[in-house]
């Protein structure tokens, strides 16, 4: 008898331990920031928002990472895969692939997604950009402005720059289509780029600005995370345009961001925390570009005539018009 009243408390016990794990995985979700932090204006900021304006619309609860270097990835993925309560996972940024797919491995019944990265696991939903799209909208709208002489903040150079956060492929998409955008609008605009090497070093990124505007750059993108405000700033403090990444980075140079680079990555996560609460959870590989309002630019300081130019060019890009070279 009392064995039989042990086995039935056990089960009672494990039914109990069951049902709080499930109810504690019910809209509940995790998410591991890139490396360089909260903060940064751009890429992490950008997916905070996306978490909280799913929290707000879809009532969930949400626990977060802040890694300060790339070791710390699997640390943290394995220590919130282990607990066995989000019903999904979110890692923000490329360089958190090798641990997403070490980990999702170690864990199959976790669901997981990734931002601006592929991993190839079948309890992986890899969200990626069309970045070559998104670079040629920001150099069609550098080679437009930069022609304008008339501007106080333009000189009679005709040069205008790129600097992104390290020479990787989703870069180098940007910089690919950023020298096409300027060479569809005008070639006679020289498109020069440079690297920081990393993604929170304003003070190189500010670096390499003045170089390029010494060298008669009046127009300067900075697709460098964190690293990007010092090209903003060095913008500011030199009287010429910037462009921001990711973000509306307006604030940062008040009077000279020029435009934004968008990358909708607010949008993309309330996405993948949508169709992970609402049961469509869907692995596999989803590009997003400019047709999808995965991409785009801010109005900002843009002349309205440009800014009509630029959603023509954005037609065309969305209906496939424009071949963008995605390499350099």
């Amino acid at each position: 008898m009392k064995k039989k009243l042990f086995i039935t408390l056990t089960l009672i016990f494990i039914f109990a331990v069951l049902s709080s794990s499930a109810a504690l995985a019910q809209n509940r979700v995790a998410i591991v920031f890139a490396t360089g932090g909260l903060g940064d204006q751009s890429f992490n900021d950008a997916a905070f928002r996306g978490i909280e304006e799913v929290k707000e619309e879809l009532g969930i609860e949400y626990d977060a990472a802040e890694p300060s270097a790339v070791a710390e990835y699997e640390t943290y993925l394995t220590q919130f895969s282990a607990m066995q309560r989000y019903e999904l996972i979110i890692s923000i940024g490329f360089d958190q692939a090798d641990a997403l797919s070490t980990v999702a491995e170690r864990y199959p019944n976790q669901k997981y997604a990734i931002i601006d990265m592929v991993v190839d696991k079948e309890n992986v939903a890899s969200y990626v950009y069309e970045e070559k799209e998104r670079g040629f909208l920001m150099g069609a709208a550098a080679a437009m402005i930069t022609s304008r002489t008339e501007d106080e903040m333009i000189n009679e150079e005709k040069v205008v720059g790129v600097i992104g956060g390290m020479k990787i492929p989703l870069i180098d998409a940007n910089i690919a289509g950023y020298k096409a955008g300027v060479e569809y609008v005008d070639p006679e605009v020289e498109a020069v780029h440079s690297y920081v090497g990393g993604w929170a070093d304003p003070a190189k990124g500010k670096e390499l600005a003045i170089s390029m505007i010494e060298s008669g750059a009046d127009v300067i993108w900075g697709a460098a995370g964190r690293s990007g405000l010092g090209v903003l700033k060095a913008a500011e403090e030199n009287n010429i345009y910037g462009i921001g990444a990711d973000s509306d980075q307006g604030h940062v140079a008040p009077g000279h961001v020029l435009t934004n680079g968008m990358k909708f990555v607010d949008n993309t996560v309330a996405l993948a925390v949508e169709e992970a609460v609402n049961d469509n959870f869907d692995p596999g590989i989803h590009v997003l570009g400019v047709e999808d309002g995965g991409l785009g630019y801010t109005e900002s300081l843009l002349p309205e005539d440009i800014i009509a130019e630029l959603e023509e060019i954005s037609a065309e890009i969305a209906a496939g018009n424009i071949e963008i070279p995605g390499e350099l």
